[in-house]
């Protein structure tokens, strides 16, 4: 990671839901009982429960036995599905934020105790980037099964030829939560009207030769607008978190667009 990412990631940590997540024993507080100092409950006392539960100052009150919960502590675990397909690395700025989301996202989560996998969405986990072509394609079937009642990021373009709700429900089904990173390049997302261009489709390889006018980038936005509200209300509907993001620097997106998007929260 660079040191730059580091440093702009430490302010923040992920905004983590309220339901119970999977994971082991970490520093965030779920809905279950464990080992927190946060108080949680009373229940009668079993034989093993450890002793220095009980509350010593009821039973002379009441002559019973009475042990104290207190709430979980859990460490969160994440599987970052990352989208590798060329569209991702359309330019280099895009391709940058994309790797710095992404391990942004690992070092909120072992800050947090907890443990994250980068899987890619047509694939195999890998541990580096230097493993990743984005050669892939745009079928969201990850090759390693996701950890059951852990949480789901899921970083893409979202440039898709079909609906998105189905696959996002499909990767979702059995996660803690779902987070979407929508993340375009600042051209894809506002484009200036510039004149004859020729665009390439890097996902077929196809030359398209278009006259971007005003009318042309007035449409084009708003079919961009369709799509992203779609997104936002697939993921609205499994009741996840989703930011759309430009890509740029990495205090910027963190800051700018994660945070009032509800993604992270202040350290």
């Amino acid at each position: 990671m660079r040191p730059d990412v580091r440093q702009a990631a430490e302010a923040y940590r992920l905004a983590l839901p309220g339901q119970p997540l999977g994971g082991r024993l970490g520093e965030r507080l779920g809905r279950g009982t464990g080992s927190s100092l946060e108080f949680m409950d009373f229940r009668d006392y079993i034989p093993g429960d450890d002793l220095r539960h009980i509350d010593w100052s009821a039973f002379a009150r009441t002559d019973q036995l009475k042990v104290r919960l207190f709430r979980e502590e859990i460490a969160p675990a994440l599987d970052i599905l990352v989208d590798v397909s060329p569209s991702m690395t359309v330019t280099p700025a895009k391709r940058q934020a994309l790797m710095d989301v992404v391990e942004a996202a690992v070092l909120w989560t072992r800050r947090a105790g907890g443990q994250a996998r980068r899987i890619r969405l047509d694939g195999h986990e890998f541990k580096s980037w230097d493993e990743v072509y984005f050669e892939g394609s745009d079928a969201w079937r990850p090759l390693v099964p996701l950890r059951r009642r852990a949480m789901v990021l899921i970083v893409s373009d979202m440039l898709l030829p079909d609906d998105p709700a189905p696959r996002l429900r499909r990767l979702a089904g059995q996660a803690a939560h779902c987070y979407v990173v929508q993340l375009l390049d600042p051209w894809e997302a506002s484009p200036d009207a510039e004149g004859p261009r020729t665009l390439i489709d890097c996902e077929v390889d196809q030359r398209v030769d278009i006259v971007l006018d005003a009318g042309v980038v007035r449409r084009y936005q708003e079919r961009l607008g369709r799509l992203s509200e779609a997104v936002r209300d697939a993921v609205r509907q499994l009741a996840g978190t989703y930011a759309l993001v430009r890509a740029g620097d990495p205090a910027r997106m963190f800051r700018d667009e994660l945070l009032p998007q509800g993604m992270v929260e202040p350290a």
